[in-house]
């Protein structure tokens, strides 16, 4: 996503005047994923789904909403937690596949990538998951749901022990730091 990016449209603004307008824009997403604008809530369904497909993150991890879907227009997305969260989690239902899969908000259906799952003290288990556009990982917050269903594939040696989980014979503690 970089300034060459916008469309002749925007009648070739300053750069800097186009970074001030998206960063500036009022668009917010509270810790349980819910749009709002100016502090009023965003419920209509179409556009609910339309700005959680057009979830992004920049290479420097800040989270974007905008890409390829909206013909190159895009701004930063003021986030309280993560930008994705998985509802629920199950195996995986495709010949080669194997392990979990999480169910996302976004609608999609992706495996679990079990090098990036964590726990986040006092906050519950996260992970990521590649976005639609360009690929590159964005957060996600387990449900209390989706924690429980992965919990089929969680592993405790002693009452003390971190849990580890366990897909196809490997297994993996599940750290309480952000993986690399």
């Amino acid at each position: 996503m970089t300034d060459e990016s916008a469309p002749a449209a925007l009648g070739g603004l300053d750069p800097a005047v186009l970074e001030k307008l998206r960063r500036g824009f009022p668009l917010r997403m509270d810790r349980q994923g819910n749009f709002n604008f100016e502090g009023d809530a965003i419920t209509h369904p179409g556009v609910v789904d339309f700005f959680r497909a057009c979830l992004d993150v920049t290479e420097a991890g800040e989270v974007t909403l905008g890409s390829g879907l909206t013909g190159g227009q895009w701004l930063y997305l003021k986030c309280d937690d993560l930008p994705l969260r998985a509802l629920r989690v199950d195996e995986a239902r495709g010949e080669g596949e194997s392990g979990p899969q999480l169910l996302l908000d976004d609608g999609r259906r992706v495996a679990l990538d079990p090098e990036s799952l964590w726990e986040e003290p006092g906050a519950g288990l996260r992970c990521t998951a590649p976005a639609r556009e360009s690929g590159r990982p964005l957060g996600v917050r387990l449900r209390n749901a989706a924690a429980m269903d992965l919990s089929r594939w969680m592993v405790w040696e002693d009452e003390d022990a971190r849990p580890e989980l366990e897909i196809d014979g490997q297994r993996r503690a599940i750290p309480e730091v952000a993986p690399g």
